[in-house]
């Protein structure tokens, strides 16, 4: 189980902070948060999916996060909201303290005297800074991490352990980064000679992110050619996901593990993209796109929508389930034509 705090909050309190209902004994005291299941009688749980109303019956919670249709189902007291997933979310990180961390420079940490490091930050163990780098208030590294000069690190943000933050990258304020994450390295950038040989295209731009962004585990988001790589305050990325040079990413997008985008890819504000998709480079994607995992893109995507397609290049979501019916009775169709040539073959030889 997660390292959860020992502060307790009634109920009274969380409603007034979240602007929810309470339905029971407003002094109702919650001091963890837990599944339905797994609650105790001091915890806070929530009921967002019908399928578990059995457990949700018999829970042994303190209080549970649900909707008003739900009341009637629940047998202690309750936080009403229209979004239970949501606001569980929300309370869920009052307890959470596995980012608290006490400031101070650790002694074996490497750290260029040009850096600008405010004294409520934290720096691991074996960290290294680089010259003129620049962290924000209240910002930790954690250990073995690596940041190159002329980084710029905003305000209340945490490293995570073994990050590499190459050279004039500019993070915002309050971005969560992941073991392993790696920003700023050089992409795949090369031109092709006449013999097949490569030549190293040199990569002189920037990775600038901006606030409230999160970074998955064992990313890699590539610098600019002669441009920045740009993401967006408020995206979202999971882990193992490759971020081409010049890519965009527009702000409050979230993207699923293991999506590979080529460079220079512009992708727009709010889209949502599932696990495994593959991108190629200098696109355009618009607002509010979905796009279904494993899904191949090739070409632009001028209209908002869903977008599936893994056998040939994306489509709408409602064309593609409609070909993947067809498909799955190719077999019988191939026969059936088959029967029909023979029929016809016999009736041509009588």
């Amino acid at each position: 189980m997660r390292i959860l705090s020992d502060t307790a909050f009634t109920l009274e309190h969380l409603a007034s902070k979240y602007d929810c209902k309470i339905q029971g004994d407003p002094s109702t005291v919650v001091t963890n948060v837990a599944t339905l299941s797994n609650a105790s009688n001091n915890s806070l749980t929530f009921f967002a999916n019908s399928k578990y109303k059995s457990e949700l019956k018999e829970t042994n919670a303190a209080a549970v996060v649900l909707t008003e249709n739900d009341v009637e189902f629940c047998p202690t007291a309750s936080l009403v909201t229209t979004d239970p997933y949501l606001l569980f979310a929300r309370i869920a990180s009052d307890f959470d303290i596995s980012k608290q961390f006490q400031p101070g420079i650790h002694p074996s940490a490497v750290i260029d005297p040009t850096c600008n490091i405010p004294s409520t930050c934290g720096i691991g163990a074996g960290a290294i800074l680089a010259m003129n780098v620049e962290l924000g208030e209240h910002v930790f590294i954690g250990a073995n991490s690596v940041i190159e000069k002329d980084t710029k690190i905003g305000e209340s943000s945490w490293v995570s352990s073994g990050v590499i933050i190459h050279e004039g990258t500019e993070i915002g304020l309050r971005a969560i980064i992941h073991p392993g994450v790696v920003i700023g390295a050089d992409g795949f950038g090369f031109s092709e000679t006449k013999d097949s040989t490569w030549v190293k295209i040199p990569q002189m731009g920037r990775v600038v992110i901006g606030d409230d962004v999160e970074v998955g585990a064992n990313t890699t988001i590539d610098r600019g050619t002669l441009s920045d790589t740009v993401i967006g305050n408020g995206v979202k990325l999971d882990n193992l996901i490759q971020i081409g040079h010049n890519v965009i990413i527009g702000e409050h997008t979230a993207i699923v593990a293991q999506t590979g985008i080529s460079g220079s890819t512009e992708i727009g504000k709010r889209c949502k993209i599932g696990g495994q998709v593959g991108m190629v480079g200098h696109l355009k994607i618009t607002d509010d796109t979905t796009i279904t995992a494993r899904t191949t893109v090739t070409k632009d995507i001028k209209d908002s929508g869903m977008y599936s397609g893994n056998l040939f290049s994306h489509q709408k979501a409602s064309e593609w389930q409609k070909n993947a019916a067809s498909f799955r009775k190719l077999n019988k169709l191939q026969k059936l034509v088959s029967l029909i040539n023979k029929k016809v073959g016999e009736d041509n030889d009588s």
